[in-house]
């Protein structure tokens, strides 16, 4: 990972805030917010499939990145470290589709993944992705043509701009429900030569491998998408170091480690244990999270990985500068807000985080 990467997770006490898109627009007036208090800043520039800096390969919503240049600079004058914020597989949300011919919905809606019966996510409307609980339209991580793209993306915004990091959201599955893309389908037949929707579908597999033998290549199954994605992560990381050895690569993910695997398909515990990755924000956005970071702790081969994602925009600012205290007294890099709205409208949310 390089000595450089190392001493600053472990040895900062690490106080990030995400900045979504839509608060670039108050640019500088951000540090003000600010008031000094934070030492890293997660910049959201890629979102929804659009880039907010001129891009060659996305639909861009600021053609200009003067803004984006003077706002890597102050922050640097002021020894704040900026990490790139990219949404990664996460493509849409519930708004009406955008029109714009180089969207990749419009562009290419075969990268979109499918569910069981061959559906693509992209023929659900709004009200079914909400009955499953899913935000909104994802890519299919296991299509080599989306990851090139993906890759072009975050390569294209490291040696474009000064960012001291890549940070990686939506990195994972949308649910159980959509891992049936040809690519994927495709990879595990390579392999196994078997077909993972057969296995759910055709009763003849249940009487040639018994259900014991089902019952094995189904959970083969599982374990080659998260296998699968995480190769992935490994691969981006390496070919973003190659030219940069210094950039830090993080990712947020779900907190309970468990769930984000079986659910999401998002292995990021081995993520870190296995150095794919520089460290981890754990959206853990709610009251009580005193449990499972305790269980992280059983598990994670170095802590000083992970830092702790904490809401504002559900806690009280007392409640936060509880758990600011609690994430201190364990062996944590730090917290990350999310998110600066919340700063912005109240002040008090700045003083739980001295």
């Amino acid at each position: 990972m390089g000595v450089f990467i190392l001493l600053f997770v472990c040895y900062t006490d690490f106080k990030g805030v995400w900045i979504p898109r839509w608060s670039i627009a108050d640019k500088n007036d951000i540090f003000t917010h600010l008031d000094g208090k934070f030492n890293h800043i997660f910049l959201q520039i890629f979102a929804l499939g659009e880039a907010y800096y001129p891009s060659k390969y996305a639909p861009s919503k600021i053609h200009s990145d003067t803004w984006l240049r003077e706002f890597l600079s102050e922050a640097h004058r002021r020894k704040i470290k900026v990490s790139a914020w990219i949404n990664v597989f996460y493509s849409w949300g519930y708004a009406s589709k955008t029109h714009n011919p180089n969207h990749l919905i419009n562009l290419q809606p075969n990268w979109y993944v499918l569910d069981q019966f061959g559906r693509s996510i992209f023929d659900y409307d709004v009200n079914e992705l909400q009955d499953l609980g899913i935000e909104g339209y994802y890519l299919s991580p296991a299509n080599t043509q989306v990851r090139a793209y993906l890759t072009n993306i975050a390569e294209e915004i490291m040696y474009t701009y000064d960012f001291d990091g890549i940070h990686l959201d939506y990195i994972r599955y949308p649910g159980k429900e959509f891992i049936y893309d040809v690519s994927l389908r495709s990879k595990f037949m390579r392999k196994y030569y078997v077909d993972p929707n057969d296995l759910f579908t055709e009763s003849e597999f249940k009487m040639r491998f018994s259900l014991w033998g089902c019952d094995d290549l189904k959970k083969q199954w599982q374990e080659f998408i998260y296998n699968d994605l995480t190769i992935f992560v490994k691969n981006l990381s390496e070919q973003l170091k190659k030219n940069k050895p210094d950039i830090q690569i993080s990712v947020a993910v779900k907190p309970n480690y468990l769930s984000a695997r079986r659910e999401y398909f998002q292995d990021w515990m081995d993520w870190i244990n296995l150095g794919f990755v520089d460290f981890v924000c754990l959206m853990a956005y709610n009251k009580h999270i005193e449990k499972y970071l305790n269980e992280i702790l059983k598990v994670v081969k170095e802590p000083h990985r992970v830092t702790v994602g904490l809401g504002l925009y559900v806690l009280s600012p007392q409640q936060i500068k509880r758990q600011v205290a609690f994430v201190k007294s364990k062996p944590f890099s730090g917290v990350v807000f999310f998110s600066y709205d919340q700063l912005k409208k109240n002040k008090e949310y700045l003083y739980s985080i001295q």
